[in-house]
Order: structure tokens, then C-alpha cells, then sequence
């Protein structure tokens, strides 16, 4: 299943204003939009045929009739689950409300950005990893948190990796990656210019690059050369990065167990020799 909803929503920020006004209309409506022909949805949303058509291309498909079926067949599979109900904090939230509501967009979240993860393309950057010299780690921010919750949970396992706290030092650790190695960069946005500047500086040394960034195109992921994509379901203003770090996050355990699997009997040897004992434990 493509996911259409999820996709509409996701790249919304990237599209033009008439495109946008599309996807919000079949993303507040999906079984309606999905009943429509291409002429209908047009004038459902005041816009024309080809900007329907160019938004269909938009998320990956030829034409109007693949998106209509992929989406009638969403629809039909999971109702309207592509759909969200946004939670905003407008001064007058209770603690109550906002446990519930912070704890159901984070758990929205993950949720969506367990669709956006392709196997193939996980088991790709696994085997990137297994087979590295030295994992480059690289983010800034909110992300360069999650960067050094990568960077320990590699150290337990012996994996050679490198993080650096600032971005000079950031680029430098880009300019000297070799060919054997990996780099991993976060960026929510995917805009930001100093993880761009590593990509490319990186890129020039023939290392691969793994971009764990949204959906939405943008530079960071048109430059890396594997994608894993995280769902964005922040607050409308931005007062820190909250659901979009727990993806972050999620995405970085996710590969890790997938290495730990693929090297399961020396991991389970790393794990005895580097536990620290404690007193009473």
C-alpha cells in the first residue's frame, strides 16, 4: 500500500499553494475524493485537471487513475486512519490534555512513520552499516541528540564511530570520511544548510550517505543516498522538535537492532564484556 494520505500530508510544505489546497481537501475527505473523477476532484477544489494530475506525480504515480485506485483501496483497508485530529496548545491546555494529547501524536508518529520505512531500503543501509570502517554521525540541534544516542549504542557494540559536537568539526569529520566508511545524518527538516554542506562534502569522497529526514523532498534527501524516511506531526508552532525526535529516535533503534541481529552472536559477546556491574545488581 502507498499510503497515499500519509504522503499527501507529509509533502504539503514542498508543494505549490494549488497543490496543497488538493491534498488538504482529499486528506480532510478521502472517501468523497476517492469517488471522483479527475474533472470532479478539479472542481471540488478550484483548481484544474493538471494540477490534479501533477500532484498524483507529485507522490509517485503516472496519472490520476493509479492514485484514484490506490487510494479508493486505502480507504477501503484503513477508513479513515489517514486522517488526523490536530492537538494545539492555545494557553488554556490542562496537564491533563496535554499528557493525552503530546503521548497521542507521539504514538501517531511512530505509527506513520512505520508506513513511511521501506524494508528493502532499511536491510540496504543495515549492511552499509555492518560493512563500514567507521560510521559518520552527523546532526545539529534537536538531532544532534539523537546522533549521540546512535553514537552509544554503537560504542557498546565495538562498531567504530565518530560524532562531533560542532559543525566545523562536523564538516571536517565529512571532508575526511573515506569510501569504507558511512556517514548518518539528521535533519528533520532536511533543509538544514550546514548538514547539506557535509552531504555534499562527503559525496566528494565517494562515501555513502544515509539521510534520516521526512518524507517531503528536500535537499538533504535528494543528496544522500539512502533514505529513511520519519513522519512529521509537530505542533503547527514549532515549539521544539517533540514527535519528530521520538521518530528520529525509533529509526535509530531500529537500525541498531537490525545490526545487532546480523551480528548476533558477537553482539551478545560485546554486550557480556562491556556490561557494567553494579553494586547489588
Amino acid at each position: 500500500m502507498k499510503n497515499i494520505l500519509l504522503r499527501l500530508r507529509e509533502a504539503q510544505d514542498a508543494m505549490s499553494t494549488t497543490e496543497a489546497s488538493i491534498a488538504r481537501y482529499i486528506c480532510a475527505h478521502p472517501k468523497e475524493a476517492a469517488q471522483f473523477t479527475v474533472r470532479e476532484l478539479a472542481d471540488k477544489t478550484y483548481s484544474s485537471p493538471s494540477s490534479v494530475v501533477r500532484l498524483c506525480r507529485f507522490v509517485g504515480f503516472d496519472g490520476y487513475k493509479k492514485f484514484r485506485q490506490e487510494l479508493l483501496l486505502e480507504v477501503h483497508t484503513l477508513g479513515d486512519t489517514g486522517s488526523h485530529e490536530e492537538v494545539e496548545l492555545d494557553g488554556t491546555s490542562t496537564i491533563p490534555g496535554i499528557i493525552e494529547g503530546i503521548t497521542m501524536r507521539n504514538i501517531q508518529c511512530l505509527e506513520d512513520t512505520q508506513h513511511l520505512l521501506s524494508a528493502e531500503e532499511v536491510a540496504a543501509c543495515v549492511e552499509l552499516i555492518r560493512n563500514a570502517g567507521t560510521i559518520l554521525l552527523f546532526g545539529i540541534g534537536a538531532s544532534l541528540g539523537v546522533a549521540r544516542d546512535a553514537y552509544l549504542k554503537f560504542l557498546r557494540v565495538d562498531k567504530p564511530c565518530v560524532i562531533n559536537d560542532d559543525w566545523h568539526s562536523q564538516l571536517l569529520q565529512a571532508r575526511n570520511a573515506k569510501k569504507e566508511d558511512v556517514g548518518i545524518v539528521f535533519s528533520y527538516s532536511g533543509q538544514t544548510v550546514e548538514m547539506i554542506e557535509c552531504i555534499k562534502a562527503m559525496k566528494a569522497n565517494g562515501t555513502p550517505v544515509i539521510a534520516v529526514t521526512r518524507s517531503a523532498p528536500s535537499p538533504v534527501s535528494k543528496l544522500a543516498d539512502h533514505r529513511l524516511h520519519t513522519a512529521t506531526n509537530e505542533l503547527t508552532f514549532r515549539i521544539g522538535a517533540l514527535s519528530s525526535r521520538m521518530a528520529q529516535l525509533n529509526v535509530v533503534d531500529i537500525l541498531y537492532a537490525g545490526f545487532v541481529n546480523a551480528e548476533y552472536e558477537y553482539c551478545m559477546k560485546q554486550f557480556v564484556r562491556t556490561h557494567i556491574f553494579k553494586e547489588g545488581q
